[in-house]
């Protein structure tokens, strides 16, 4: 495993949830964290929390989707800070419709954080990470690209996409010691699925065990920092993605594996029927 005292790690949507719990990893092994998030107050009281661990907590406000603002940020760390070593690009909003009734509004939003949040990080940040002897990107995708469910499309098929960007981008920074780790959690109990009632008894019961089936953000948090120390190429974080992921390559387990996944992701009268 690498050593990452001392370095200097992005994490963004650093303020809760897995970018939090990552952050508290990091910390503990020493490295000097930069967290962005857009609620202020809540990256102040994690600064503070994470502060007491010794290292350097500097956190800025921005909105990943907001390409000039990463920008900024990209020159403030590398003439202010002295650059980066690995950014983790963490932040995402969920959504959970059919297709049908998802706007192209709706598209667009999720497009510019889920997709374009982590591009603009990428491209942002290249320049100075060449530089970096062994620098690192994480890119969050989610188990959701495995699982092409009714009901979670439009979130499905970008994080898909997110994922496919990332693993190829891993073969093609080798060249410059950069290696790419694609993330892919399952269910993380961390709010994202707050308001989610479902519409029958399965998706109404799936969504009220939400605590007791998904995994903790503290548990993934140690398993994207785990990757990235190990400089992983891909971290499935849970067997259940595997199977998802195999089921595409045997006809018949499809419909099994989409029936059985139904009970943990959906909701709704078509993911049920």
């Amino acid at each position: 495993m690498r050593k990452v005292r001392g370095k200097r790690v992005l994490i963004t949507g650093g303020a809760r949830g897995i970018g939090l719990c990552t952050a508290r990893e990091f910390a503990r092994a020493g490295a000097n964290l930069v967290l962005t998030d857009i609620d202020a107050d809540a990256l102040e009281e994690a600064a503070a929390e994470l502060s007491v661990h010794g290292v350097a907590v500097d956190w800025r406000m921005a909105d990943v989707s907001n390409r000039e603002q990463v920008t900024e940020l990209a020159s403030w760390i590398e003439e202010d800070l002295g650059g980066l070593d690995i950014l983790i690009n963490n932040a995402g909003v969920g959504h959970h419709a059919e297709l049908a009734e998802t706007s192209l509004e709706t598209w667009d939003k999720l497009l510019a954080v889920n997709l374009m949040g982590p591009l603009n990080h990428v491209y942002a940040f290249l320049p100075q990470l060449k530089q970096r002897k062994g620098a690192q990107i994480v890119n969050v995708s989610s188990g959701q690209a495995f699982f092409r469910l009714p009901t979670w499309g439009a979130y499905a098929a970008i994080k898909a996409a997110l994922g496919a960007f990332s693993e190829i981008l891993h073969y093609e920074l080798r060249k410059y010691d950069i290696r790419v780790t694609t993330v892919y959690p399952f269910m993380v109990d961390t709010g994202f699925y707050d308001g989610i009632e479902g519409e029958t008894f399965t998706g109404k019961l799936a969504m009220k065990l939400v605590p007791y089936y998904s995994m903790s953000p503290e548990k993934v948090g140690r398993i994207v920092f785990k990757a990235a120390r190990r400089r992983t190429k891909v971290e499935m974080v849970s067997i259940i993605n595997d199977v998802g992921m195999y089921s595409k390559m045997v006809p018949f387990a499809d419909g099994v594996i989409s029936r059985t996944s139904n009970f943990f992701l959906a909701g709704s009268k078509d993911s049920a029927a």
